[in-house]
């Protein structure tokens, strides 16, 4: 089970790097998160790359149109993965797909807002997606509503890409979703907004570790 840490909102290279390096020793890939890409471009994955090599770093376009240059920029850039919505349409994300195999990268496909998770999945695994995200939207997260019991029942239907979880996860709700089992564990404010990140990322990896 991976740890990814997202960075979205108010960042910069050098906050980043500030928080990375408190938390490295917990965290697997670093998320340069949609905000930050809107605000910056690509160049904070450009930043990133040369200081962080054993880390991944994930480029979050939610690609949804352009698949294939979108991608292929990310890549070039030094992304190790990019991101693209399941509700593109599916030459969008074949030809996301055709940049990550042209530099040996992989694609995690958002899921966030498809009317129709079950089909989506299973079409997606064929099309070779890497990850499929189960994603609560920041947005829908303030109705308080407890997501985690409809990620579990979607998790059924992830059979041949492997499996990420995200939105309002935090050091007080892992264990919900830990318990699923997934391959990637994906948390922004609830690792970068903590009092002590390093506190809360090594309370996150240690139950993480517990499964």
């Amino acid at each position: 089970m991976k740890l990814q840490v997202a960075f979205d909102c108010n960042c910069n290279t050098q906050k980043i790097c500030d928080c990375v390096d408190l938390i490295s020793g917990y965290m697997d890939f670093i998320e340069v998160g949609t905000p930050l890409v809107i605000e910056k471009g690509l160049s904070t994955v450009r930043e990133l790359r040369p200081r962080y090599p054993h880390l991944k770093i994930l480029a979050d376009l939610k690609i949804m149109d352009g698949g294939f240059y979108e991608a292929n920029a990310a890549f070039e850039a030094g992304a190790d993965i990019v991101t693209a919505l399941a509700v593109a349409e599916d030459a969008t994300l074949m030809g996301a797909i055709e940049a990550a195999a042209k530099h040996g990268g992989e694609i995690m496909v958002d899921m966030i807002a498809h009317p129709d998770l079950p089909r989506r999945i299973g079409e997606l695994g064929a099309m070779g997606a890497d990850y499929i995200c189960l994603h609560t939207a920041k947005d829908m997260q303030q109705s308080g509503k407890d997501f985690s019991a409809f990620m579990r029942e979607m998790k059924g239907f992830v059979k041949h890409a492997k499996l990420a979880l995200a939105g309002g996860i935090n050091p007080g709700n892992i264990e919900s979703y830990t318990s699923m089992e997934p391959d990637v564990i994906i948390i922004g404010e609830g690792i970068t907004g903590a009092a002590d990140p390093a506190d809360a990322a090594r309370a996150v990896r240690e139950k993480m570790g517990a499964h």
